[in-house]
């Protein structure tokens, strides 16, 4: 006997979906709690992104990507990381379904390269996180031009009551995975990117060594050759959660209540793998949510990765790099410009030197927290949910202001946009956190 999710569309969610109107589908937001969505969603006879799927940030766009594979209805699903790269895309036709975020969802409608009376349907994932984030005004005016029949998949209807009493009023609910009345059993977790849950879960099992171990995969990420080696005992990997004995079980991806009380019924220690925006959901679904610091070389690469991106974005501000363009454009023409740019770090030490390295100093960013003094914020606190919930390294985080209305507080460059969707949806002292980039 295993876990399966397999939510239930009664005859309103039927009827509603068959005639283009608005349905509300209440799911943790996770994109393998939106496949059973996206494969009703889709129209395999339709040209064009029959679906665009609005989401809080690329992480959860690439979970909603890896969901939408193997599903007809829903493929191509391609994720739109850019306007150039998007446009592409979508001049090529028989894209089924584009996930985006509302502002590259905007900014294509706003150059004509998407067309309004092209999209069949409008899911709008998570309105909660994406208005926490600060994407309101882009949303509303994404929605002010797309008329498709809109699905509202949200945590909680409470969460999001304003959103869909304006956009799905009376709207039937399908009930897929309800946040829970009350926090379950405590877990343990760790902040990662779809890239990483590999590597991470493997430093876990490694750091906690249970002499069984689980290890839920919604996605089928894990090929059929991973882990075992230098772990205590046998590793169980499954897209359902199996009845079964196990000391630790990791969830690569944020659970429903109803999986992870089937995780928690195998009598293990639970390790979830988050996105950061995923942490205020967590919050609801679990008490204590504890850190797990997941060290070692996962920690080193991706602060290699970290380097590296902050010092291409140094060199690109500094010098713009024409003639390089120029030079690599053919490529352009034949390969995506992601896979010349990786074959050129590849080439590594073979490649000409551009000229004289900028020195390795640490740059800062500043955050513009919407908490201060008159809030009861202390300089303690505000250190302790980046470090705690975020999961900045501690040399990360620099001077914290806090004036009578908000706080400014700074931050690694490199770490800037983790730490600020990590921060957003938060809570600190009884409010949520509101997190912008302060410019002056």
């Amino acid at each position: 006997m295993t876990w399966t999710f397999a939510p239930e569309f009664d005859a309103a969610a039927r009827a509603a979906l068959d005639a283009g109107k608005p349905l509300i589908y209440c799911a943790p937001p996770a994109g393998w709690a939106v496949r059973p969505l996206l494969e009703r969603l889709g129209n395999a006879e339709a040209a064009g992104p029959g679906t665009l799927v609005l989401v809080p940030d690329r992480l959860l766009a690439l979970d909603v990507i890896a969901a939408a594979a193997g599903l007809p209805a829903a493929e191509p699903a391609r994720i739109a990381t850019g306007t150039g790269h998007a446009a592409r895309l979508l001049e090529a036709g028989q894209l089924r379904t584009l996930v985006a975020t509302p502002s590259t969802a905007l900014r294509l409608l706003s150059r004509s390269l998407l067309k309004p009376e092209a999209i069949g349907r409008v899911l709008i994932g998570w309105p909660e996180l994406q208005l926490a984030a600060g994407a309101a005004a882009e949303l509303e005016a994404l929605l002010g031009e797309v008329r498709a029949p809109r699905v509202v998949a949200t945590g909680s209807e409470a969460s999001a009551a304003d959103f869909i009493e304006r956009y799905a009023h009376r709207a039937p609910a399908v009930m897929a995975g309800a946040a829970p009345d009350e926090p379950g059993a405590g877990v343990r977790y760790a902040v990662a990117a779809p890239a990483s849950v590999t590597s991470l879960a493997e430093a876990a099992l490694d750091r906690l060594q249970p002499s069984a171990g689980l290890v839920w995969d919604p996605y089928g990420r894990f090929g059929p050759d991973w882990g075992g080696s230098g772990l205590a005992g046998p590793v169980t990997v499954a897209r359902d959660i199996p009845q079964q004995s196990a000391d630790v079980a990791i969830a690569t991806d944020l659970p429903s209540a109803a999986a992870l009380a089937a995780l928690h019924a195998t009598g293990a220690e639970v390790v979830i793998l988050v996105r950061p925006a995923q942490l205020p959901y967590l919050r609801v679904l679990a008490s204590p949510a504890n850190p797990i610091a997941l060290t070692q070389e996962v920690d080193r690469a991706r602060d290699w990765q970290d380097e590296l991106r902050e010092t291409v974005r140094r060199h690109l501000s500094a010098h713009g790099n024409a003639e390089g363009l120029l030079a690599l454009a053919p490529l352009f023409e034949e390969f995506d410009p992601a896979l010349v740019a990786a074959a050129l770090l590849q080439l590594g030490e073979g490649l000409p030197k551009a000229g004289p390295t900028t020195p390795d100093v640490p740059l800062w960013a500043h955050l513009h927290l919407n908490v201060g003094r008159r809030d009861g914020a202390r300089a303690g606190d505000i250190v302790g949910v980046m470090l705690n919930a975020v999961g900045l390294p501690k040399d990360h985080v620099g001077r914290v202001d806090i004036r009578d209305t908000f706080t400014l507080v700074e931050v690694r460059a490199e770490s800037a946009e983790s730490a600020k969707r990590g921060l957003s949806g938060a809570t600190l002292k009884g409010r949520p956190l509101q997190v912008r980039f302060d410019r002056k």
